[in-house]
């Protein structure tokens, strides 16, 4: 198990961060609290004097580089002042800056980014309406590959790759899929018969300037945030060189299993072509990059059971997704 957020590492992080607090131009009366334990930290901070409140997120380490995190803030803040989608704006330091190192009382040192707070729910399975969210999801993304494909990166940019060997293959970001929580022989076998499958069908479409490009990559659920009549996407963390189709397979996370799936999928489709449409053999691949993604999580949950929720649902999610992968191989998955 990793030691990433024992306990001890929470505590000292949480000090950290209401130490670092001035570096907002917070007063001494601000104060910051933990609201999220994921591939990173992340705390919620207000300050009483002035009514400032920001979401703080403490980076995981040995994760992204400073140029990375610059260059995600980058594209936030291109989407933000393009009012391409409605986001968290990226807070800077005093000091201009948007990236901070900061030190706990140990000497370990953390990389961490401040973000305006909005307000809003994450769109959940028992949400009325969940599909008329999930085609507004469908025509935000379309509308973020397009401002993408058209946005001049700066010239230190860099993240990562998202091609099937980061998502999947042998130098995949996130581990070894058979190592997965619980994941048996016989299931194993499942796995790797099921990308036996995909991966064919990824070389088949390929990778080129109009398929693959700079993408969220996790825009699922507790990214999002329901706010009235609108819907704010928060976290490109993960951002990166991907599929443009890997969105959608990201949007419908951990909501590929339910009974409405295929519904919401069609829902995330009519949404993105109000924007882009996609042709006949496109949608014939959505399947594909989402039991891709499927897999990826699986594999998620294995690399970082210090997290809650891996914790928690890792075997789960393990059986769920050989599950899912059957009713790939069968034809009936998402249809």
């Amino acid at each position: 198990m990793s030691k990433e957020y024992e306990p001890q590492t929470v505590a000292a992080l949480t000090k950290m961060v209401n130490k670092s607090l001035p570096l907002w131009g917070m007063s001494d009366q601000a104060q910051a609290k933990l609201i999220n334990l994921s591939e990173n930290a992340t705390f919620s901070a207000s300050d009483p004097k002035t009514g400032q409140e920001i979401i703080i997120r403490v980076q995981r380490n040995d994760y992204s580089t400073k140029d990375a995190i610059r260059s995600e803030l980058a594209w936030v803040k291109a989407l933000y002042d393009s009012h391409t989608i409605s986001t968290a704006k990226p807070v800077p330091l005093v000091n201009g800056e948007y990236v901070a190192t900061t030190k706990t009382d140990a000497g370990e040192e953390r990389m961490v980014v401040a973000f305006e707070k909005l307000n809003g729910k994450e769109p959940t399975l028992e949400l009325a309406g969940l599909d008329h969210w999930f085609e507004v999801v469908g025509e935000i993304s379309a509308k973020m590959h397009n401002q993408a494909r058209s946005w001049k990166r700066p010239s230190w940019f860099t993240r990562r790759v998202w091609d099937y060997d980061g998502i999947i293959g042998e130098h995949a970001y996130w581990g070894d899929w058979h190592q997965g929580v619980g994941l048996s022989e016989d299931d194993k076998k499942v796995v790797g018969k099921t990308l036996d499958v995909v991966k064919p069908i990824l070389d088949e479409y390929g990778i080129n300037d109009e398929n693959f490009g700079v993408i969220h990559s996790d825009c699922r659920a507790t990214n999002l945030l329901v706010d009235g009549d609108q819907l704010h996407v928060i976290d490109f963390d993960d951002m990166g060189f991907g599929w443009y189709l890997f969105d959608f397979a990201a949007a419908i996370s951990f909501m590929d299993q339910a009974v409405d799936a295929p519904k919401l999928a069609k829902a995330w489709v009519k949404g993105y072509e109000k924007v882009n449409k996609l042709s006949a053999y496109e949608k014939s691949l959505l399947p594909t990059f989402s039991i891709l993604r499927r897999i990826e999580l699986m594999t998620w949950c294995a690399s970082h059971s210090e997290v809650p929720f891996a914790a928690k649902e890792g075997a789960n999610v393990t059986r769920d997704t050989v599950r899912l992968c059957n009713e790939y191989l069968a034809g009936t998955y998402l249809k």
